[in-house]
């Protein structure tokens, strides 16, 4: 029965059409035919379908929208488009299956159509049940493309619905981040610490900005600060080390990496980075037994570090 359902769809383009009767099932509302009589029969037959399948038309409609989601992440947007349409002639009136016509034409370039479908789907939702939640699958799968942009545009959306949601602007500032827009995602950031200064990664990633911005003294209080959140946060305690020695404070230094050690000792990047705070406290010795540690682990940098120093 299942497979009659996902097939019903299939069906019918091997079947001879007039011209009045034609419409595309890879289009929107199979390009907005409604009121073909051929349409509404297959319409019929469809739900009728469904409730057999699923016992009631609201559980068939999540069942397609689910699987475009997953489609469209999966960069197969013919098929997504094909779920949405399902759901969309299951139930005209469900919200996502819009929001989701949007996104594909999103993804096709045509900008326009989009913006008519994004609006069709926020008329449906009037009361924002469902957008929030639609705009954070477009948001996952553009991530998951590698649609940054268009990550960012689906966040900034949901930002609209809830502005003081830190976890959103945290979110946010790290696409921008990942998107080499380091003011914006600042911005973001420092309005999610406002929001939630308990959140230790939150300073990791404003850091990580304050130091790509080489703003070397914020980027230590903010990993310092992510520290006191969390003890074992290695690659603050890492990152906060290599500041500390840009600044000439090797003892510091040092002790940064020690801590990171202590969390992760089969790191060989970490041992290599102590033997260089011992080399510059005129340690030899022990650096040379630190580099030959990193190398055992597999760090193919200590490998010039031993040739240099410890022959």
């Amino acid at each position: 029965m299942k497979k009659i359902f996902l097939l019903i769809l299939s069906a019918i383009v091997t079947c001879p059409l007039t011209a009045q009767q034609q419409f595309d099932i890879t289009k929107p509302m199979f390009g907005e035919a409604e009121n073909d009589e051929r349409l509404k029969k297959l319409t019929e037959d469809t739900r009728k379908m469904a409730l057999e399948q699923f016992g009631n038309i609201d559980s068939a409609v999540f069942n397609r929208i689910n699987e475009a989601w997953v489609l469209f992440c999966q960069n197969d947007m013919e098929t997504a488009m094909r779920r949405f349409n399902q759901a969309w002639m299951l139930n005209p009136e469900f919200p996502d299956a819009y929001f989701g016509f949007a996104a594909l034409l999103d993804m096709q370039g045509k900008d326009a159509e989009a913006i008519r479908f994004y609006l069709l789907g926020a008329e449906k939702d009037r009361q924002n049940r469902r957008s929030i939640a639609c705009y954070q699958q477009i948001a996952a799968c553009k991530e998951q493309l590698n649609d940054l942009k268009g990550a960012i545009d689906a966040l900034l959306k949901i930002r609209i619905f809830i502005p003081a949601d830190a976890p959103y602007n945290k979110k946010l500032g790290y696409l921008y981040m990942k998107n080499g827009n380091n003011i914006s995602a600042l911005e973001a950031f420092n309005k999610a610490i406002e929001l939630d200064s308990l959140d230790a990664t939150t300073f990791y990633y404003r850091a990580s900005v304050h130091q790509a911005l080489e703003d070397n003294l914020k980027a230590i209080i903010d990993y310092t600060n992510c520290v006191v959140l969390d003890s074992t946060y290695t690659a603050a305690y890492v990152n906060r080390g290599i500041l500390e020695m840009y600044r000439d404070y090797y003892e510091f230094g040092k002790q940064d990496f020690e801590t990171a050690i202590s969390i992760d000792s089969k790191s060989g990047q970490i041992w290599r980075l102590l033997g260089i705070s011992k080399l510059s406290l005129n340690d030899r010795e022990g650096a040379c037994e630190d580099f030959k540690t990193a190398k055992e682990l597999g760090d193919s940098d200590a490998d010039a570090l031993i040739e240099k120093y410890c022959k």
